[in-house]
């Protein structure tokens, strides 16, 4: 039996390296020149299936009426000014037809109706799953004109008093800046976030509102703490534009914290 493991070990071992890591590892080492760097090759290789298996496994799991889409990872706000090829993506399912729209429809509920309340799901699906969609997403999946799109979203906000998770409201991207920029100016006047929600066009929810307020005293708090606006930025991944616009309201409402601060307003534009 001690002679017989090793012949066997001999026989069999191999056939476990018969494998697509292997067949790659093999590419790696003979033509991209890793001959020196085997265990690189691997991690890189182990990395790309894991991506690829992420692509593929969802597939299988699409029921009649879903969608498989590319959305931009919900986690990280840096890219906001990047190309698409340099942004994180992530894949989502979305159901692009129900059983409620179908009934809807059924009862002779109006397309527009039924169009808006779908919208709002592709927006809320995607996000659920880690990315936000664009609205001209929205515009691609369903063939509708961008103008319609962004009618049908700001209606259903205004309609049901949210805000809905598409790439704008979560990126600092468009007008939900301003939205936020807004909630920081209303605030410094001495209004309370209940109020500060229905002051906004649209109606903003309580949350939002409440999520918006917070990042504004973040930014005062690290500010306070000697922070510089890059600094600040990065730690609450806020866009280079949004960090300039509360910095011009803190210059307006809090000099004090700008005052013999080293790093001044026109060191960060540059």
């Amino acid at each position: 039996m001690r002679h017989l493991r090793p012949r066997r070990e001999r026989t069999y071992s191999p056939l476990r390296d018969k494998t697509l890591n292997s067949v790659l590892c093999h590419q790696f080492v003979t033509e991209f020149g890793f001959e020196n760097k085997v265990p690189i090759a691997e991690v890189m290789i182990e990395r790309i299936l894991k991506t690829i298996e992420t692509f593929l496994q969802p597939h299988t799991l699409l029921k009649p009426g879903q969608m498989l889409w590319m959305a931009v990872q919900k986690d990280d706000r840096k890219h906001t000014f990047r190309s698409m090829k340099q942004t994180p993506q992530v894949p989502v399912i979305l159901d692009l037809v129900t059983d409620d729209d179908l009934q809807a429809l059924a009862d002779g509920e109006d397309f527009r109706t039924v169009r808006r309340r779908r919208h709002a799901r592709l927006l809320e699906q995607s996000f659920a799953q880690g990315g936000v969609l664009a609205q001209s997403d929205l515009s691609t999946i369903t063939l509708i004109g961008d103008g319609t799109v962004s009618d049908d979203v700001a209606h259903f906000q205004q309609t049901n008093s949210c805000l809905l998770p598409y790439r704008g409201s979560v990126q600092d991207l468009g007008p939900t800046m301003s939205h936020k920029v807004d909630v920081a100016r209303l605030l410094e006047a001495g209004h309370l976030e209940p109020e500060i929600c229905r002051m906004l066009t649209p109606v903003h929810n309580l949350r939002s509102v409440e999520r918006y307020a917070q990042c504004y005293k973040n930014v005062l708090k690290l500010l306070d703490g000697g922070f510089a606006p890059k600094e600040i930025g990065g730690i609450l991944s806020l866009s280079d534009r949004l960090v300039r616009s509360y910095l011009e309201i803190v210059k307006e409402h809090h000099p004090n914290l700008l005052a013999g601060y080293s790093h001044s307003l026109e060191g960060h534009k540059s």
